[in-house]
């Protein structure tokens, strides 16, 4: 179904508007019975009233996806120019509706550091992957309203969201399939989405591919040890985040000659497993977010040194994500939550 666009959107925008007619119809006694579950678990365990932020969260979403779905399916009457012009409008709205409505329902506060000024294009974003909203992330801290348009690297499991589906289809994206045997047409489609980068723009890719655990870590440094050169040596040295898988990067690199900025953040981690955002992981968090410009005249020309380069930037990554865990560890880095 994946694989076929017009079947795919008429499971997901049905699933989606349904899902959001009974959520809005059933919210008073879904309340009423999140209200109940909240009480009963902070009595028992003192956790944060998680069941009705969920479903005040899952009510909005729906919402914004049904919104969004709307008024994309209309402005392409308006002619191609304007219609490509609001699509990147509406996704820039989208974004930070569902980045505003997570901030406010989970009582997140981000804090931003910075070593570069405005995001000026053409850049290629290196973004940290993180669960539930990492692509959210780089379209509020990087682009906002007055930085570049951004093209993303995405899984292509993201096409269940249909708001994602179309906006991400009608402007330029690329939806990865991590499970296709033929990885060259990955790459391709990789390197196209940068090989034309305006002055205005960027590309984001999330050099992990997947989200951090420490059993995938684990996995992988054992994996490395078992080889030899400076490449498995390097994988040993992660802590905090997982080595980079570096064909994506590099094919990028290999399209444009543009800068690289680095967005790094803490504090997500809260959400990586089902338990702990149940448990409340998140609420009252502060995250850290990083975000430092490479120039390309400090990235090597050479595949190899390149890949060698990437590790050794992304352990500048580990770096300050271990800092942050240290300094959350000593308690600075969460609030009392609401």
């Amino acid at each position: 179904m994946m694989d076929q666009p017009v079947t795919r959107r008429l499971v997901t925008i049905s699933l989606v508007v349904v899902a959001a007619v009974l959520v809005s119809l059933l919210l008073p006694a879904l309340l009423l019975v999140a209200i109940l579950v909240d009480v009963a678990r902070k009595v028992a365990a003192s956790t944060p009233a998680m069941a009705v932020r969920i479903v005040v969260y899952g009510w909005l979403y729906l919402v914004a996806e049904v919104v969004a779905v709307l008024l994309l399916a209309v402005v392409p009457v308006l002619g191609r120019r304007r219609s490509m012009r609001l699509t990147y409008l509406l996704q820039e709205r989208w974004a930070s509706w569902n980045f505003d409505v997570f901030r406010i329902v989970f009582d997140v506060e981000f804090q931003v550091e910075t070593s570069t000024g405005p995001a000026t294009g053409p850049v290629v974003v290196l973004a940290r992957h993180a669960p539930l909203i990492h692509s959210l992330v780089p379209f509020v801290f990087i682009a906002g309203r007055r930085g570049p348009r951004l093209r993303f690297v995405l899984k292509k499991e993201l096409l269940a969201d249909p708001a994602l589906d179309i906006a991400g289809n009608r402007l330029p994206n690329f939806f990865l399939d991590r499970k296709s045997r033929d990885s060259e047409t990955e790459l391709k489609g990789i390197r196209d989405l940068a090989s034309d980068l305006g002055e205005h723009e960027g590309v984001v890719i999330f050099p992990e591919g997947t989200r951090f655990s420490e059993k995938k870590r684990s996995l992988l440094a054992a994996r490395a040890e078992r080889r030899s050169g400076p490449i498995a040596e390097l994988t040993t040295r992660f802590r905090s985040v997982l080595p980079p898988r570096p064909s994506g990067t590099l094919a990028i690199l290999e399209a444009t000659t543009a800068d690289v900025l680095v967005l790094a953040h803490h504090g997500l981690e809260g959400m990586a497993r089902v338990v702990d955002f149940w448990r409340g992981g998140i609420v009252g968090k502060t995250v850290d977010v990083a975000i430092w410009r490479v120039g390309r005249n400090e990235i090597p020309s050479e595949r190899s040194d390149r890949v060698e380069w990437l590790y050794r930037l992304w352990l500048e990554v580990d770096d300050w994500v271990s800092a942050r865990r240290r300094e959350f560890a000593d308690g600075l880095g969460e609030r009392a939550p609401l």
